[in-house]
């Protein structure tokens, strides 16, 4: 008995130490970039799930129309790239605008503003995604998106209701 539970952590033992240079390369960027973006939160991995799912609901809806495309495919990946940039950018700017900024009790947080927007930008293409396959979408839901991400809601110049 005793040597099937040391062969068993030893195995254990191998896998866990196995590859250590990969694992440690690849663990070191992931924190680096996290910290560079201000942390791995529900915003973040939320803003990654709608990207995701609006890339592969782009590629299956080229897949269905026979219009797949190599330039939207770098385009659908490079967007993982740019929506980093855009919230190290916001995260530093959180940084370098509240430094001072906190002493007076007024604090304002860029970085969640980013990946709001972006969220909601990538929800209105997955909306418009789903409705190209046939899904039923009330207008009223994406022109409501739609005012949110341009700011209208707040200011009453939106659409017109009726």
């Amino acid at each position: 008995m005793w040597s099937v539970a040391r062969d068993y952590l030893a195995d254990v033992g191998r896998d866990l130490l196995g590859g250590w240079a990969v694992k440690t390369c690849g663990s070191t960027i992931a924190a680096v970039v996290c910290g560079w973006i201000g942390g791995w939160d529900r915003l973040v991995s939320g803003l990654l799930l709608l990207v995701c799912m609006d890339f592969i609901l782009g590629f299956a809806r080229g897949w269905a129309t026979d219009c797949i495309s190599r330039i939207k495919i770098r385009r659908g990946l490079a967007k993982f790239f740019l929506y980093a940039a855009a919230i190290l950018a916001a995260s530093t700017l959180d940084g370098v605008l509240n430094a001072k900024a906190e002493a007076f009790f007024f604090h304002i947080d860029f970085r969640a503003v980013m990946v709001m927007y972006l969220s909601i930008n990538e929800t209105l293409s997955i909306l418009g995604h789903l409705r190209a396959f046939g899904v039923p979408l009330p207008k009223k839901l994406i022109q409501r998106l739609k005012d949110y991400r341009d700011c209208t809601v707040f200011t009453g110049r939106g659409a017109p209701r009726g």
